[in-house]
């Protein structure tokens, strides 16, 4: 796909103004997609009609999560309900979600899913509630809720293939690439179009150990992520039409040979414990130059008080590679436990996380949701926080974004499968030996779990 006829990536000269007025065509012309909504709706709904109740909820650390839970107290306000949650780190949470909603004791309400780990396997053991019947009964959802907002990307992540919605889009995260315009600029350097570019890029800016040319992530599952954008780059597919391991190609040949390889010559010492905190903080320190992850991890940069890195970063597309221009997106939503025994209070805390001006809130936070209509808001047009190229980066991101991790049961296994052959070839393993063991070890996974 060639680049957008709005400009190029990063143009100083493309106003916010303009950012915004393209992306609102481009989300707006989206909206509509799975399990649209027509009727026109009622004014009966009650904010106040589960107080009194109490709910348990689950989030992990991440930029939505964390943001979202500051007006928890405001909910509270509006709906006499109380709220008790936890939030935990990522893999830390997967497993307590895994252990509650395997117990099956009902304590758990609601929670955060990641619908590009969780999605089928959790739909499969039927943890999810649907939210189909609340999303049209107008007692239960508010009048301007508008659940035909959101993207079709957005609807798509979060619908089953029996039409069931097992989440509302929170937290959408297309991959986009971060780097020091400060020193591009200073050296006459243009961000990246291609891998090659930024490989040589990379090479370039390289002086450890007071800067490292490149840095993504490396630990074992974790460098999954990441890593799928290379795939698709490089023209790789996870699977084959008829659902079998499609590992066995020299495209993913290639690809952990590039990734594993700008890790080992361009990274920090150590990268290959290096999850998404470590990268961000060597980035954020002023250690690298050039770092690739989720769109919405950003924010942190522009902290004026804990970013020496505040104001020269740049943001702009991923380049493309053999396969064509892609990026990676992985949706997070916000989900109801179908063991839940206090589900339409749960439900009002969904929507209400999830409306219209929390949406706006997030956005001018810098974490971008599913919602069309946010990006054309006059507060994100008038008092956003980020930099203009990063609204240019993540619009533009979303054109040409794929779901980045394979749609099967256990995305885990896979991860870890991917993630230890990468954590492997990044200390100096042959990657055609790495690839050929870890496709038989998927396509036993397969065999085993896609029945």
């Amino acid at each position: 796909m060639k680049p957008s006829r709005w400009g190029t990536i990063g143009n100083p000269r493309m106003t916010r103004r303009a950012v915004l007025r393209a992306g609102l065509t481009a989300a707006a012309g989206a909206a509509m997609g799975p399990f649209v909504i027509t009727p026109a709706r009622a004014q009966s709904f009650n904010w106040q009609r589960f107080k009194g109740k109490e709910i348990f909820l689950i989030f992990f650390k991440n930029p939505w999560d964390e943001e979202i839970v500051k007006y928890i107290p405001e909910f509270e306000e509006l709906t006499g309900i109380k709220v008790k949650y936890e939030i935990l780190p990522e893999i830390q949470a997967r497993q307590k979600l895994t252990v509650e909603l395997t117990a099956g004791s009902g304590g758990l309400d609601a929670f955060l899913s990641s619908l590009h780990v969780e999605k089928r396997r959790f739909w499969r053991a039927g943890w999810y509630e649907p939210l189909n019947r609340y999303l049209e009964d107008k007692s239960l959802t508010a009048p301007d809720y508008d659940w035909n907002d959101f993207t079709a990307t957005a609807k798509a992540a979060v619908t089953q293939p029996d039409k069931t919605v097992s989440a509302i889009p929170s937290l959408v995260d297309p991959d986009i690439l971060y780097y020091r315009k400060d020193i591009f600029q200073e050296k006459g350097l243009k961000p990246p179009k291609t891998l090659e570019e930024m490989e040589s890029l990379a090479q370039k800016l390289h002086n450890p150990p007071t800067m490292y040319g490149f840095v993504a992530r490396g630990l074992k599952n974790a460098n999954a992520s990441p890593f799928a954008y290379i795939v698709f780059a490089m023209g790789a597919e996870y699977l084959t039409p008829d659902r079998k391991s499609a590992l066995n190609t020299a495209a993913w040949v290639k690809g952990i040979e590039y990734y594993s390889g700008m890790l080992r010559r361009y990274a920090p010492p150590g990268v290959v414990n290096f999850n998404w905190y470590e990268c961000s903080a060597a980035f954020m320190q002023g250690q690298v130059a050039m770092y690739y992850d989720g769109v919405n991890f950003a924010m942190q940069f522009e902290d004026k008080e804990k970013s020496k890195v505040a104001g020269k970063v740049g943001y702009t597309l991923l380049p493309a590679g053999p396969g064509g221009l892609h990026t990676c997106m992985f949706t997070s939503g916000m989900s109801i436990s179908a063991q839940s025994r206090n589900k339409e209070a749960a439900w009002f805390f969904v929507q209400w996380a999830t409306n219209k001006r929390n949406c706006v809130r997030l956005l001018l936070a810098g974490v971008g949701g599913g919602r069309a209509s946010t990006w054309s808001h006059p507060d994100v047009k008038a008092k956003s926080r980020m930099p203009a190229d990063w609204y240019t980066a993540f619009l533009e991101s979303l054109k040409v974004g794929r779901n980045g991790l394979p749609e099967i049961v256990d995305v885990t296994q896979y991860r870890d499968i991917i993630g230890l052959a990468i954590q492997k070839a990044i200390e100096g393993g042959k990657p055609a030996d790495l690839m050929a063991q870890a496709h038989k070890e998927f396509q036993a996974m397969l065999d085993q779990t896609e029945k």
